[in-house]
């Protein structure tokens, strides 16, 4: 069996406030008949969205044509060992993993199997997902997070609706030209922000009221210094974790946050390739690795990464972000690990979730729920990715920079 065409669907969300405004999913053919879906993570593919296309398009034709589908450790070492960038490159990666989801997909189908039974196999029958706070539809972000009330009613609302975990970045996040008080990151939180995070994370310990765990994000943007100055604000709201407190290049500087706080510290997901994870490991930078699928290198590389942790008695939470087959391939692959600590989500996977796919994401009870079906068990609906193509070249990160206090 070998791949021989394939087609990249640019995705414009019609939600775009769940899950990114542009999502990038690619279909591999075979001789067999057989075809298997991936997504693409495109959040570290910085260009206009129809040129990202194009870029797929001709990795897909120089790496996976001709190919057997279920060579995928040889696909990835082609791909790291290719041209100049011998090396965890997020670009590369993130089109490499997309790929090599789709070679997973057709091996599954091909031998009559979940995904999940060809890393191992279950290890749970549903896992665990958390949820990014976000204000009700139709709120404005800006008023929400100034309200305390808004805040803790919106926290008990996810609870009861059956979450166990909540994340949030209490933080704004600095990007580009971006500064804070006239620094670049890596920055010190002024006292200002201090306070206002302060605030805003005591609003959301009231609102689980102890029905659910708090997880604070930062995006890498401080100081180890100034890391070590948020968590011990924050200490006492007891998170499950503090994630990525400095910038994702600086190992020793998260290593020294780590040693500072009682937190525990999760990184990860801006990292490509287990080199990265296993100088975390080295120095005791993290006890949480955050890794992503779409990101790492694929399903394989992940499982190694997790082995990885799980020999260094350090836990998984793999980060979702983007479409439904970025869940369903992390689905595949939490079934099967024993170092699983839970998993992000993006809602309940409905709406555009669901529309997408020919047969929707299970979500109940604050689980995802796997089906029986071979492969990665949700093949995308191609008359519904096709109704909603990108149309421009609109590029969706793309904003003015901003002075912070």
């Amino acid at each position: 069996m070998r791949i021989t065409g394939f087609e990249v669907f640019p995705f414009a969300n019609p939600t775009p406030e769940i899950g990114g405004p542009v999502w990038m999913f690619v279909r591999l053919d075979t001789d067999a008949g057989i075809s298997g879906y991936g997504e693409i993570f495109t959040s570290s593919l910085y260009s206009p969205p129809l040129t990202v296309a194009r870029v797929i398009a001709d990795f897909v034709e120089e790496f996976a044509i001709g190919e057997h589908p279920g060579r995928t450790e040889r696909f990835v070492h082609r791909v790291y060992n290719s041209h100049y960038t011998r090396s965890g490159d997020l670009a590369k990666f993130a089109i490499a993993s997309g790929v090599e989801i789709a070679m997973w997909d057709i091996l599954g189908k091909a031998l009559g199997c979940p995904v999940h039974e060809l890393l191992g196999g279950r290890m749970r029958d549903a896992v665990r997902m958390y949820s990014y706070i976000s204000p009700p539809a139709g709120h404005d972000s800006d008023a929400f997070w100034t309200d305390d009330a808004a805040i803790a009613a919106r926290c008990a609302e996810l609870v009861d609706t059956g979450f166990t975990a909540l994340k949030l970045d209490p933080f704004p996040l600095l990007t580009s030209d971006d500064d804070l008080a006239g620094q670049v990151v890596p920055v010190q939180p002024t006292e200002r922000q201090l306070a206002e995070a302060e605030r805003i994370v005591a609003a959301v310990h009231a609102g689980v009221a102890g029905r659910a765990s708090v997880i604070i994000g930062t995006h890498g943007q401080f100081t180890a210094s100034g890391a070590v100055r948020v968590a011990r604000r924050l200490e006492r709201f007891d998170p499950l974790w503090f994630e990525e407190p400095v910038p994702p290049e600086l190992p020793v500087e998260m290593a020294e946050v780590a040693r500072h706080t009682g937190i525990p510290i999760a990184a990860g997901e801006r990292l490509a390739g287990k080199a990265g994870f296993a100088a975390l490991a080295r120095l005791n930078a993290a006890n949480i690795f955050n890794l992503d699928v779409t990101q790492v290198g694929g399903l394989l590389e992940s499982k190694k990464i997790a082995a990885l942790a799980e020999a260094n008695g350090i836990q998984v939470t793999p980060h979702v972000f983007g479409g439904p087959l970025v869940a369903a391939a992390s689905l595949q692959l939490a079934l099967t690990l024993p170092n699983l600590l839970v998993m992000e989500g993006n809602g309940v996977y409905d709406g555009t979730y669901a529309d997408l796919l020919v047969d929707p994401i299970d979500w109940r009870d604050g689980s995802l729920h796997p089906s029986d079906r071979p492969g990665m068990g949700h093949d995308l609906n191609e008359d519904y990715a096709h109704a909603h193509a990108v149309a421009d070249e609109s590029f969706q990160y793309r904003r003015p920079p901003r002075s912070y206090r």
